[in-house]
């Protein structure tokens, strides 16, 4: 009888034991070796989380226009929900109406819609294919963007540099500078006075970012 006894004891323990086994195990496959937090910065009301500058130059002077009412889309990807520091950049897409692109001067502004097509909708996006995060000094990092830029309805590959500064909330702010060339997207640099201003080929696209947490 003592015998009998033991052994369903000791049947019993171990199913148990099996059981615990078995609820430790299935617990722990589908724990993730660490939590993924994805934090989205929206910016369509131009509250300067999204400033575009494009400088050019010309015969006579040097010019600018800006677009502080930009389209932006930022996802940085954390390892827990605590980090400061994001470990990669899901997507970054940048989009604006051409007409958005202020230079104070009226007669510039005309010249510059005509040349960069605005009549036919153009708007000037930029969507990233893969991105890389490189940590830097204290609270900061680099981010290195392929993607695609479009402008006058012509679409190139190009990279996108951007360093980046968390602050204390933890929002990201980032800034970059673009270099380009108009006739790169078959745009002809427009002229002004009849032709006795003439703007250079090259285009520098100052951007700045940012995503609050």
């Amino acid at each position: 009888m003592k015998s009998i006894l033991r052994a369903n004891v000791s049947y019993r323990y171990v199913a148990y034991l099996l059981i615990g086994s078995a609820i430790f195990l299935t617990a722990f496959s589908v724990m993730p070796v660490s939590r993924v937090v994805v934090l989205k910065g929206l910016a369509a009301n131009g509250s300067a989380d999204a400033d575009i500058k494009v400088l050019g130059t010309s015969n006579l002077h040097n010019w600018s226009m800006e677009d502080k009412d930009v389209s932006c889309t930022a996802k940085f990807t954390y390892t827990t929900a605590k980090s400061t520091m994001p470990t990669a950049l899901e997507t970054l897409t940048l989009s604006f109406p051409v007409h958005n692109l202020k230079s104070g001067k009226s007669g510039m502004d005309s010249k510059a819609y005509s040349a960069l097509k605005a009549k036919d909708g153009g708007n000037i996006v930029f969507s990233s294919t893969s991105s890389t995060v490189t940590p830097a000094a204290a609270g900061q990092f680099n981010v290195k963007s392929n993607g695609n830029l479009t402008i006058a309805g012509v679409t190139k590959p190009v990279i996108m540099d951007a360093a980046c500064q968390v602050t204390k909330d933890g929002t990201v702010n980032c800034t970059g500078t673009e270099k380009l060339k108009m006739s790169d997207y078959q745009i002809k640099p427009p002229t002004y006075m009849m032709g006795a201003l003439k703007t250079g080929d090259g285009l520098t696209i100052n951007f700045t970012l940012v995503v609050k947490r």
